[in-house]
């Protein structure tokens, strides 16, 4: 990233710097990249110098740049060429999307797969999976795979399984389900480790292809504030687009990677080992598992049955005694633990996991104290905690303590919540609900919180995410005063959680993360408090302006460069 080498000061702002030692400031000064100083505009103005670009923010508030924890950069940027399913609040509606996509299809004269994602037959009246022949009404000669919302299913006509080869004779994957009707026939729901029966013939996009998907990504996220992306789970090809481009041209995203424990390569990859430093606005410093599967789709390995499906306890998706082995060979090459774990079973085979390894004397590369202090953004090392559990959803609350007493990461997606919450009570019964999206129980255990989107599952929108952390409550509102409020978070939290808690957790927070003199200028200029606002507003803040590493990448239309 090349920065602006002026010396550019914004004044007249209410900036959060999300130091807890001094959180609140008027003024930047920015040069070569780094903050020189925030401070009040007295202080600030008198230091710069006197022909240094000065712009009133007239009152704006100012944020560090947000991290999104766990998103999926390739699939967001993907997503146009593809039918978009989410919102669609029937099947007729949901088949009406890819009707139109097969028409134009047809008007063009092209083959190949129809691919779509999105769908959610919890917002449909009916609340059933759908069927292969819903699919063959509207579907005509194509082959089509329809991804569900949260990726965790995948819906297909009859043309795609009798392209994969799958009848009533096949069996079941390990880790996956095919659905059955009472003959025993497919019915085009594949779960878990059955959709890649599909996926691995549907023809891979090449390199070219994976960098426009990057590359458009990178400019959704900007628009919206993200300055830096947690992305979870790139295979060999995409991590080779990743150098390339890093190599090659700036993107403009920090991008800190982890490479799926399931590519092939993986040998290679632990051989080259994990990245020590930076490449540009890249870095590969995580190994993603896989335990189980998903809520919506009741794949989430649950201790007991699913109140709603009493003879499904949902799937393990990997054998234990793998996972175990590669663990060890992820940390012994440098490599930070992202562990998907959504149901309770899940989420206690990921902290036994862990805490049997440190029983073995394994040595990561540090540990979190615990507790964790609740001011943490003080000094700390560049080291980074090792091992993370992605999505920490449904908890048994005997393991609340286990995530603090063993150093965990919770890596939350707020938003998750509040997508789930019309459904989860059938899915789980309420008891199991006291250990559901725990934040603040966790919070209170001194665990450090990672938020993100889980994107393109949810919005790419942090301030979705942000107002589901304060309030638990749907876009809509509809939910006063929230679900759980007890498990809320402050405003402060939230922020933390998709700023300095990221950074921290990547091993960056002496680079950036805050606003405080020597680091990277990563921030993002808000037309709303976010801090003091209604919390409705928050819905409502318009990003102005984007920093990364002293330039910057995007403007809002009601920004003004007129300096002073």
């Amino acid at each position: 990233m090349s920065a602006n080498a002026e010396d550019l000061v914004f004044h007249g702002g209410v900036v959060w710097t999300g130091n807890p030692s001094r959180p609140w400031a008027q003024a930047v000064w920015i040069r070569n990249g780094l903050i020189r100083a925030v401070d009040t505009d007295e202080e600030v103005l008198s230091q710069a110098p006197i022909d240094a670009k000065r712009v009133s923010l007239d009152g704006a508030f100012v944020s560090p740049g947000l991290t999104d924890g766990h998103a999926h950069l390739i699939s967001l940027g993907q997503g146009a060429d593809q039918v978009d399913l989410v919102g669609a609040e029937s099947l007729s509606e949901t088949l009406g999307r890819v009707q139109v996509a097969v028409t134009q299809r047809q008007a063009e004269e092209s083959g190949g797969w129809i691919q779509g994602r999105g769908w959610d037959q919890n917002d449909w009246p009916e609340k059933a999976f759908p069927s292969r022949e819903d699919l063959d009404r509207v579907s005509g000669d194509f082959p089509v795979a329809l991804r569900r919302i949260d990726a965790h299913a995948t819906w297909v006509n009859t043309r795609a399984l009798t392209e994969a080869g799958i009848t009533a004779a096949t069996k079941d994957p390990s880790g996956g389900k095919i659905h059955r009707d009472s003959q025993g026939e497919p019915t085009g729901i594949l779960i878990d480790n059955a959709g890649d029966l599909v996926a691995d013939i549907i023809p891979k996009p090449g390199p070219m292809t994976i960098r426009r998907y990057i590359r458009q990504a990178a400019q959704a996220l900007i628009r919206v504030g993200v300055t830096g992306v947690h992305d979870m789970g790139m295979s060999a090809t995409e991590l080779d687009v990743y150098r390339q481009m890093a190599a090659e041209e700036f993107v403009p995203q920090r991008v800190y990677a982890a490479f799926s424990v399931t590519d092939p390569q993986l040998p290679d990859v632990l051989a080259a080992g994990a990245d020590p430093e930076w490449q540009g606005w890249f870095r590969l410093g995580m190994v993603k598992f896989y335990l189980d599967g998903a809520l919506g789709s009741r794949g989430a390995a649950l201790l007991r049955p699913y109140e709603d499906d009493p003879s499904n306890q949902g799937l393990f998706v990997s054998d234990r005694a793998q996972v175990e082995a590669d663990l060890e060979a992820c940390l012994n090459a440098g490599f930070q633990i992202a562990m998907h774990g959504i149901g309770d079973a899940a989420n206690r085979m990921a902290l036994e996991v862990w805490g049997e390894t440190l029983e073995k004397g394994a040595k990561p590369s540090v540990l979190l104290k615990s507790p964790f202090p609740s001011s943490f953004l003080g000094d700390v090392s560049q080291s980074r905690p090792s091992f993370r559990i992605e999505h920490a959803q449904v908890i048994h609350p005997n393991d609340l303590d286990r995530f603090a007493d063993l150093g965990v990461v919770a890596s939350i997606q707020p938003t998750h919540c509040t997508s789930d919450m019309p459904w989860a009570p059938d899915r789980l019964g309420q008891d199991r609900l006291a250990g559901a999206y725990a934040w603040r129980s966790l919070r209170t255990r001194g665990v450090l919180l990672v938020s993100g989107s889980d994107f393109p599952v949810e919005s790419h929108n942090p301030l979705y995410g942000l107002y589901a952390a304060v309030t638990r409550q749907p876009v809509s509102g509809e939910s006063k005063p929230g679900w759980a409020p007890e498990e809320r978070l402050d405003r402060s939290e939230a922020l933390v959680s998709f700023t300095a808690a990221p950074a921290y957790a990547s091993g960056d927070l002496h680079q950036w993360g805050t606003l405080q003199a020597g680091k990277k200028a990563d921030l993002v200029i808000w037309s709303e408090n976010l801090v003091t606002c209604d919390p409705e507003k928050i819905l409502d803040a318009d990003c102005v302006l984007t920093m990364i590493d002293g330039v910057v990448v995007w403007t809002g239309p009601t920004f003004s460069w007129d300096s002073e």
